[in-house]
């Protein structure tokens, strides 16, 4: 009479996974009724589930750049502005394009959460006309629009202090119109309502305005576009992937009932994480909707372990149940413990100071044991209990023995070039690595072609920029702001930043005072300076003040106390690298100046979260290191197998950094996932191979004998799962968020390689030399007398 396949001594399996499939057998339905109960719970948390994509999404709330942005807009109000651009090559200083920009002024101040608007037609200037000093728009709405009055206008715009580099072009052909949003208070503006509407007043202008381009831009601008590619790439990809799922599980497969049990497991795990994630408070950002495409990848892994073992154990085990407990049980271990490694790397991501990086790492590493719950709640009683998917299928996808046995002499017989093959990967990864630069552009996250991106290279090649920097600096107390020697270092760091290259304007209350000074003193450029007391200097501000039309006040310039300032600095520079330099530049010179000024802005803080990248790298992977080598210790228990286990999972870090070299990536928020998510995922490989490695020796066979199991059963599902989990990362090249691109591509190179160096480096290393000759004798009976025998036990309760 032949053993079980539950039989321990015959098949090694440890006592744990015997009594969860023994257990699966006797209660399948009260099992399938859990994994019900699992779903329901995930998916109940989908109503919670919110999305940011803003800035806040990526900022923790006790972050100190964060607190100093919340500082500043509380005391001068947002920094966020819809920016509309408006273009006539021929220029716009004729009563077309002047009709043009004054229609667009009037309807901007009518889109929502829209508070303030600042154009080329408003712009309060101070100047002297006789006796009367006068502050007024410079093309006021009643103004006649003939060609010496035009030709007066552009004349005084373009020579201006402030004018060019923020409202018009140099050269007169472009303008720029800006929407200042309300302040964010207990809710944030609606960008994507924001946006909406000024999409339609773009193209009602489009309609009217022949012989203009139009661009849209500004960080409303921003924030919607990146929720919407999200929303516009999971719409394509997800499709995509699901499909690919399907062909090559039916292709390893052979069975149409098995695709729709693995296919039950991977939809609900990938939209109950999405449900956890809502449980948990994890907000939806541009890097958190790649949780779907991790959790089908992962969730493949899973169900094909599984399912691979149930169809190639048909062969030999005809009772469809005692074929499914065998491949559960088999199986329990090593997906265990994968899924564990895998939550580690993922988990280890909470201690990101990014904090949208950090969630993703908290709903993942959820999610992760989501799948594999479900794989044994819902899987297993699936094969338990439905007629469906026996041994009447087709042939499942496996390797011949003949093959298995041919590849393992190779493996052996070259294992020294094998070994110092890896060996020189290590070397050339570890210098391509230490070449690659931390570097991003939040525009260039954008594919060329999109229209945010499109406006922006327009502004930047016609006014000069759309991207800004705000410095709040503060008095000292209520009115000092108005104290000339402090006004004087003010303007003092005001030309040291405009003298800089890539800077193209910089604006200040400074510069009101300046023109306000020359105004009451009949328009004497001289006069174009900082009165030299602050009672004058209370006076002129008053003068211009007065002045002013209801909404274009200067209290988004200076404080009501009169204790702070802002300047606003329109520049070029779009790297992260070179923004950060840059700042750092410039608190060095205000400190030396005595200024105590902070350096602020939503712009400024997506450049800075680039500063993060490193550490967030850095702490995530040593982390998963050791807590996947003490989880790798534990569950082999021996040293040996955990420190070899950890050896060929230095692949994602050398093929991460050979990718970002080779490809002229930048290391930024988007690219660092690469290693930190692979890492996880993939040591599954290696445990499983060491598993089945390691239950095989424990019968009794050689290393030779040992391998050839692993490579006929192991290696069909190992394969299968990575050409899965290479498709589910490697379609991210078709989304529209560039750094999904770069992730995608190397995210596939790694997963493809690291099974590569698994399934070569591994018997390379634990082969004995003289294990690959022919002669070589095993130790025990054949590997296919012992992998799967029919079973004599009595069959378990349904």
């Amino acid at each position: 009479m032949s053993a079980s396949p539950l039989d321990p001594k015959q098949h090694a399996h440890p006592r744990f996974a015997r009594s969860l499939t023994r257990v699966l057998a006797t209660y399948p339905r009260l099992a399938l009724l859990c994994g019900v109960l699992v779903m329901a719970f995930a998916f109940s948390g989908l109503a919670r589930l919110q999305a940011d994509f803003s800035y806040a999404g990526y900022f923790h709330e006790s972050d100190t750049w964060l607190q100093d942005f919340d500082r500043f807009e509380d005391t001068f109000g947002n920094d966020d502005s819809i920016i509309i651009a408006v273009q006539n090559t021929e220029g716009l200083f004729n009563p077309a394009s002047i009709a043009l920009l004054h229609a667009l002024t009037d309807e901007m101040w009518q889109l929502p959460e829209v508070i303030r608007v600042d154009s080329l037609t408003n712009y309060q200037r101070a100047f002297a006309e006789g006796d009367d000093i006068l502050v007024e728009p410079l093309i006021a709405p009643s103004a006649e629009l003939s060609a010496d009055f035009l030709t007066d206008r552009e004349e005084i715009a373009l020579s201006h202090e402030t004018l060019p580099g923020y409202l018009v072009s140099p050269d007169g052909t472009m303008a720029l119109l800006f929407g200042t949003l309300r302040p964010s208070g207990e809710t944030a503006p609606d960008a994507a309502k924001v946006v909406a509407a000024a999409r339609d007043l773009v193209a009602r202008a489009e309609e009217r305005g022949t012989g203009h381009t139009f661009h849209l831009v500004g960080a409303p601008m921003l924030v919607a576009s990146f929720a919407e590619i999200a929303e516009a790439d999971n719409a394509k990809i997800i499709p995509l992937l699901l499909l690919a799922c399907v062909l090559i599980i039916f292709a390893v497969l052979r069975s149409v009932w098995c695709v729709v049990y693995a296919m039950v497991v991977i939809v609900t795990s990938a939209l109950g994480v999405l449900g956890l994630a809502g449980w948990l408070g994890v907000q939806m950002t541009s890097i958190t909707t790649v949780l779907p495409q991790i959790m089908i990848g992962v969730a493949v892994a899973d169900c094909l372990h599984i399912l691979v073992t149930y169809r190639l154990a048909q062969k030999d085990q005809p009772d469809r149940k005692q074929a499914a407990l065998y491949a559960l049980t088999k199986n329990v271990k090593p997906t265990l413990i994968t899924t564990v490694t895998t939550a580690i790397g993922f988990i280890s991501f909470s201690v990101s100071d990014i904090k949208t990086i950090a969630e993703l790492g908290l709903a993942a590493s959820a999610g992760v044991v989501l799948a594999w719950l479900l794989s044994y709640l819902l899987l297993g009683p699936l094969l338990l209990l439905l007629p469906f998917g026996g041994a009447r299928a087709g042939e499942p996808m496996r390797l011949a023995p003949e093959r298995t046995k041919t590849l393992v002499r190779w493996l052996a017989a070259y294992r020294k070039p094998i070994l110092a093959g890896f060996a020189a990967l290590i070397l050339v990864g570890s210098f391509a690595g230490s070449q690659v630069k931390i570097d991003a552009d939040p525009v260039a996250y954008f594919t060329e072609g999109h229209p945010l991106r499109n406006g922006v290279e327009a502004i930047d090649a016609g006014v000069g920029s759309a991207r800004n920097i705000e410095i709040m600096i503060e008095a000292g107390c209520a009115d000092c702001a108005k104290d000339p020697d402090f006004l004087r270092r003010v303007d003092t760091l005001e030309q040291w930043i405009e003298a800089r290259s890539d800077v193209v304007q910089v604006l200040s209350i400074v510069d009101f005072l300046k023109a306000s000074r020359r105004a009451l003193n009949d328009g004497d450029e001289n006069e174009y300076r900082l009165a030299d007391t602050q009672s004058v200097i209370a006076q002129e501000l008053l003068f211009y003040t007065m002045g002013l039309p209801l909404g274009l006040s200067v209290d988004n310039r200076i404080s009501t106390q009169s204790d702070a300032l802002r300047l606003t600095v329109m520049w070029r520079v779009s790297s992260s690298s070179q923004a950060l330099q840059e700042i750092a530049l410039i608190e060095e010179e205000a400190a030396r100046l005595g200024l105590d000024a902070t350096v602020t802005g939503k712009y400024a803080l997506y450049q800075r979260q680039e500063s993060y990248v490193v550490g967030s790298f850095l702490s995530s992977v040593g982390i998963a290191l050791l807590l996947i080598s003490g989880l790798l210790w534990m569950a082999f228990r021996s040293f040996k197998l955990a420190a070899i286990a950890l050896l060929p999972n230095m692949t994602p870090l050398l093929i991460g950094g050979l990718g970002l070299w080779l490809l002229q990536e930048n290391l930024n928020v988007g690219t660092v996932l690469v290693v930190s998510i692979t890492l996880g995922i993939a040591i599954d490989d290696t445990v499983h191979i060491l598993s089945e490695f390691q239950r095989l020796k424990r019968l009794g066979l050689s290393a030779r004998q040992a391998f050839e199991g692993v490579f006929a059963e192991t290696g069909v599902a190992l394969c299968a799962t990575t050409l899965v989990l290479m498709v589910a990362f490697g379609v991210s090249v078709f989304a529209s968020f560039a750094p999904y691109q770069v992730f995608g591509i190397l995210a596939a190179a790694v997963l493809f390689v690291a099974l590569v160096v698994d399934l070569t480096f591994l018997p390379a290393l634990l082969l004995p030399k003289d294990e690959g000759r022919e002669d070589a004798k095993p130790k025990s009976a054949a590997w296919a007398e012992t992998t799967v025998a029919p079973s004599a036990t009595p069959k378990p309760s349904s």
